[in-house]
């Protein structure tokens, strides 16, 4: 007997679960015009209204403005962060540059290195390079260098 009565007292309970959640989702959603305002503002694609209406075209950059390159842009900043061929970063401030290495304090700890250009990525190869060409040229002849395998050498075995 209570088979025969709970079938029906399931039906009737899902018939008013789901009117009472048809009618609450009716209220909390805005009318049609609205969402498709608030869909064609955030569209990432504008609309074009007129087949004839051509995209507004970007006004030319002032020329009193030079463009900056962005190298330029990266040596003012105090620290740099470098990557390697493998991306593991490095942040550290430039104190000198030469042809093939920076001579570099390291801001974790502070350590001044020489660190290998060749170690470098490509972009971060590229700003070295930018660096030498506009680094003021010392006049004095320099003592003879020793080889960057020889400071490796001895930066590893300090």
């Amino acid at each position: 007997m209570t088979r025969f009565l709970s079938i029906p007292l399931l039906l009737a309970t899902c018939a008013l679960c789901f009117v009472a959640g048809y009618k609450l989702g009716k209220e909390s959603q805005p009318p049609a015009p609205i969402v498709a305002e608030r869909i064609a503002e955030q569209a990432p694609i504008r609309q074009l209204t007129d087949a004839s209406a051509q995209p507004p075209i970007a006004p030319p950059a002032p020329k009193d403005e030079p463009v900056q390159n962005p190298f330029a842009v990266r040596a003012k900043e105090p620290l740099q962060t470098f990557f390697d061929k493998n991306e593991r970063t490095l942040v550290a401030q430039i104190l000198e540059v030469k042809a093939d290495s920076l001579k570099i304090r390291r801001q974790a700890d502070g350590a001044e290195l020489e660190l290998p250009v060749a170690m470098l990525s490509a972009e971060d190869q590229a700003f070295a390079a930018y660096l030498w060409e506009h680094a003021p040229k010392k006049s004095n002849s320099p003592a003879p260098s020793r080889s960057m395998e020889d400071k490796i050498w001895d930066e590893l075995f300090k």
